[in-house]
């Protein structure tokens, strides 16, 4: 039986190239100090709301440690990225989703143990499946608009607002004695948040109606 030899080719130097650009591209825009620091925050929620779901004083505790850990990645991330002009795609669709992991996923499991109103939760989470579908529109065409100012502070303020009802009335009592109801505190900060998240969903709206469709 005859055997044809196979001719060996040499790999062409431009697919190389395309290879190569690719990697660099990926490194450049994914693997960024700011993207793995919003990846850190992820990787926090599930010990958080294990944590608070154990609901015993020293739990609560080190929800709240864990919580603040994740929360000082949120300023860090930012910060990095805009002093060594790290800013990108990934980026910007990342950080948004690590808040909401964090943010959303904690309020669900405070309604669900009774330990929070479930009107407010709803309002925010309605706007978040509202920005959604607002957001998905827009990359459909093209564009990736990064969150306004008046969404950043609504952010901060949610994310104030969950330390208050992480370490509630009875953890204060048996770590440190105190007869404290911590939650008032947390409504404040959570029905501030309510107003700017509808001023920023208003905003982030009208962005990407003038982007896609003009004035």
């Amino acid at each position: 039986m005859v055997r044809k030899n196979r001719k060996i080719r040499n790999s062409d130097p431009n697919k190389k190239k395309q290879v190569m650009g690719k990697i660099l591209d990926f490194r450049k825009d994914v693997l960024t100090l700011p993207n793995l620091l919003t990846a850190t925050r992820i990787f926090f929620v599930p010990f958080v709301l294990f944590l608070i779901w154990h609901n015993t004083p020293v739990s609560r505790l080190w929800s709240w440690i864990f919580y603040t850990i994740a929360t000082v990645t949120d300023f860090f991330d930012g910060y990095f990225a805009r002093k060594h002009g790290t800013v990108s795609v990934t980026g910007k669709l990342l950080d948004p989703l690590a808040d909401k992991f964090i943010v959303n996923l904690t309020l669900v499991l405070l309604v669900s143990m009774g330990e929070m109103s479930v009107l407010p939760v709803l309002i925010i989470l309605s706007r978040e499946f509202y920005i959604f579908g607002i957001r998905s529109m827009a990359i459909q065409n093209g564009l990736v608009i990064s969150a306004g100012q008046s969404g950043k502070i609504k952010t901060m303020f949610q994310m104030f607002a969950l330390p208050f009802f992480m370490l509630d009335q009875s953890t204060l009592k048996a770590l440190i004695g105190i007869e404290w109801d911590p939650r008032i505190w947390g409504y404040i900060l959570i029905w501030a948040s309510i107003f700017f998240s509808l001023f920023s969903a208003y905003n982030y709206s009208k962005a990407v109606k003038k982007r896609i469709f003009g004035e």
